[in-house]
């Protein structure tokens, strides 16, 4: 797939599956806007892109700022250009039972994981609707927003997280079906669990393993295994797969 006249900004993009969307999306031509908090993670992705033959650029983003969004977008613009691509990826979780929370538990998670990418995706389609194209050309605007498998289940523990998490799947909807005459496409990608930087501990407790043996297959992804759906995702071509919610996690829903 030849993405090199897209513009991708990809949230999140330190670590994790953020850091591998960053570097999938580079690998296939786009130049990515690499977005996160943590600046030293970011100039070493950006430095290891461009090392490959890809074009990146830094900029700093913490998505609980509410202001953060505009500033993103308007650095985006004067870099490279207006995205065409945009990955919804950052995003956080409170532990605890669902009466041990706290206001502020909720208040955060629910600022990064809702309020962030509900922002980034109105400001990123602005431009296609203020144009009125109706029919636009297909693929004009891309937006792939990370949900999970708790969008549609919950499990002890998560509660807040999981209800930030359907509403990723309601707003993806929601923005597919107003803006599709834009030719604006909004899809979400829903993993199951994978190991990365952020869990990996986890997953060598008593508790993590207890989660382990119940996957069907008894093993967490690599995030290398979501590629080719969030490739599927952006396709240009791919116009007609829109409001989706692409699971991917090995039948890990069914069994936890």
């Amino acid at each position: 797939m030849d993405l090199s006249s897209d513009i991708a900004i990809v949230t999140g993009a330190s670590s994790g599956l953020g850091r591998r969307f960053a570097e999938v999306l580079a690998a296939h031509g786009a130049t990515v806007i690499c977005a996160a908090r943590r600046a030293d993670r970011l100039s070493q992705l950006v430095e290891d892109i461009r090392r490959k033959g890809g074009r990146a650029e830094a900029v700093s983003f913490d998505a609980e700022d509410p202001h953060a969004p505009e500033a993103l977008v308007a650095a985006a613009q004067k870099l490279a250009g207006t995205p065409t691509i945009l990955v919804n990826n950052a995003g956080i979780s409170s532990a605890g039972r669902a009466h041990e929370l706290t206001l502020d538990d909720f208040n955060r998670t629910i600022a990064v994981n809702v309020r962030a990418p509900w922002r980034l995706s109105q400001l990123c389609a602005a431009p296609w609707i203020m144009a009125k194209k109706a029919p636009a050309p297909a693929g004009t605007l891309r937006i792939v927003n990370l949900a999970s498998i708790l969008a549609d289940r919950v499990q002890p523990g998560v509660s807040i997280y999981a209800m930030s998490k359907a509403a990723i799947a309601h707003i993806t909807a929601a923005h597919a079906l107003e803006w599709a005459r834009y030719g604006v496409r909004v899809n979400a990608l829903c993993p199951g669990y994978f190991r990365t930087e952020i869990n990996d501990a986890y997953w060598d407790t008593p508790a993590g393993a207890a989660d382990l043996a119940r996957m069907p297959r008894r093993r967490l992804g690599r995030p290398e295994q979501l590629d080719k759906a969030l490739l599927f995702l952006v396709d240009p071509d791919n116009d007609f797969t829109n409001g989706e919610a692409l699971t991917v996690d090995d039948a890990q829903r069914w069994a936890m």
